[in-house]
């Protein structure tokens, strides 16, 4: 994560536009041309773009995430009703706004109509953008499909694009005033409960919160936003996200993925901690990994909390135990904690503990504890390098929090093994006891800025 990301973490949830459309229509082009990188894979054959692909991209003097749906339920093209409604259910899904992609060299089709009555009914915020509009003319068949003035563009070529961004940046939700920002309160914690639909996410924070906030429901995907929650604790208060499941839809499991991912992003750039809540009862599973190693990507500090534990025997909880330690293997020292939120016990525990982890994520160090912190590890076990010559970190300094965010000036950054940069990042959690929290070390060439300055 770079320091730009840092800076935004506590500005509050991202905007996102999703782009959808029948296939071959250009949305990964279009994708592609908003975010000014080739980041999607574009070609001429339906559900060319398997992974579901979002980024941030500005838009003005906002950050926008902007998301590619191409794909979404297009796995069986001969039954096209079905996959029409997961790929616009799962954008209605997770989306400010909606960038309805149609071809200006086909003219408007059946399946255009079809997408078009399901967008008008959601009442959402909305762009019918013509793509492949080069021909003059190209847009006037799309007027008939009652969703506006269509806009012409070529993603290919860029013809048009200046005008949808700013029609864009019209429909964005406004802005947090930044002077109300600076006097609210500051929240002691900023907690995202996370997990797969049905782990007992509401659950915990209606314990949390002794009362009902959120609605609770044996189906999964009850919670379709994400809702804040401000809990009183000690001499403040926490803000409490849930992160919204995902409706009936979500038996697709990539569309599951897709939807339950973007939710995340959006709460983990708010958040100090990420509460990764488990099911007992159901074991763990890749996307709960996934979602794990999202949350430290983001820069979330980290604890798991086991959920459900009384349908589990001691002998069923040992053998969880043991496949949890198995697959958190490459992840170390994150903290884990039983719980069972229906009966509330654990709760209370699991609070101090994610709000103790919010503050760690926080950590500040002086120049010279970090200094000779850097010196003492250097000495405990030297940086090998691959040609045989020495790596030596000269000079270290701390440049942002949540995470704890470090620069460090070496003679041969690029020479520094990764195993050796996971060395300095283990040893800096467990001298500074910051287990669960990820730590940033970028590594430039150069001297001691301060070398030729004395101490004042």
């Amino acid at each position: 994560m770079n320091e730009e990301i840092i800076q935004k973490k506590q500005t509050g949830r991202l905007p996102v536009a999703a782009i959808v459309g029948r296939p071959n229509v250009g949305k990964s082009t279009l994708f592609n041309r908003l975010i000014g990188v080739r980041k999607a894979i574009v070609g001429d054959r339906p559900g060319v773009t398997v992974d579901r692909l979002e980024s941030e991209f500005m838009l003005g003097d906002r950050h926008v995430i902007l998301v590619d749906t191409g794909g979404i339920g297009e796995g069986t093209h001969d039954i096209m009703q079905p996959a029409i409604d997961i790929q616009v259910d799962a954008a209605l899904e997770i989306a400010d706004i909606v960038i309805f992609a149609v071809d200006g060299q086909s003219g408007a089709t059946g399946v255009d109509a079809v997408i078009a009555d399901k967008l008008r009914r959601q009442g959402m915020p909305l762009l019918l953008v013509v793509n492949k509009a080069e021909r003059e003319n190209s847009a006037t068949d799309f007027y008939g499909l009652g969703l506006g003035e269509p806009l012409p563009v070529s993603a290919i070529h860029g013809q048009g694009m200046p005008e949808l961004l700013d029609a864009l940046a019209e429909l964005l939700p406004e802005m947090p005033d930044d002077q109300a920002l600076e006097e609210e309160e500051k929240p002691l914690a900023n907690i995202a409960v996370i997990g797969r639909p049905n782990v007992g996410k509401s659950t915990l924070i209606n314990a949390w919160l002794g009362r009902d906030r959120m609605v609770v429901s044996e189906i999964a995907g009850t919670t379709r936003d994400a809702i804040d929650s401000m809990l009183p604790f000690q001499d403040g208060f926490v803000r409490l996200v849930d992160t919204a499941g995902q409706r009936k839809h979500g038996r697709i499991s990539d569309v599951i993925e897709f939807v339950a991912r973007v939710k995340a992003v959006q709460a983990f750039r708010m958040a100090d901690v990420a509460v990764m809540l488990l099911d007992g009862a159901e074991g763990i599973v890749e996307q709960d990994m996934r979602l794990m190693q999202l949350a430290q990507d983001e820069g979330c500090a980290l604890i798991v909390a086991v959920n459900k534990l009384d349908l589990l025997s001691e002998q069923e909880w040992k053998y969880f135990a043991e496949r949890l330690n198995f697959r958190m293997r490459g992840m170390t020292d994150i903290p884990v904690y039983r719980v069972t939120a229906k009966q509330g016990k654990g709760v209370k525990q699991l609070l101090h503990e994610a709000v103790k982890a919010s503050v760690r994520n926080h950590f500040t160090i002086g120049t010279g504890e970090l200094n000779r912190w850097l010196g003492d590890t250097q000495e405990a076990h030297h940086a090998p390098s691959d040609d045989g010559s020495m790596v030596r970190m000269k000079y270290a300094s701390q440049t942002g929090t949540n995470p704890p965010s470090f620069k460090i000036f070496c003679n041969r950054p690029g020479k520094l093994k990764p195993t050796y940069k996971r060395y300095l990042e283990q040893a800096f959690r467990k001298t500074f006891d910051l287990s669960g929290v990820p730590i940033r070390f970028s590594f430039v060439g150069g001297t001691n800025p301060y070398a030729d300055k004395g101490n004042k």
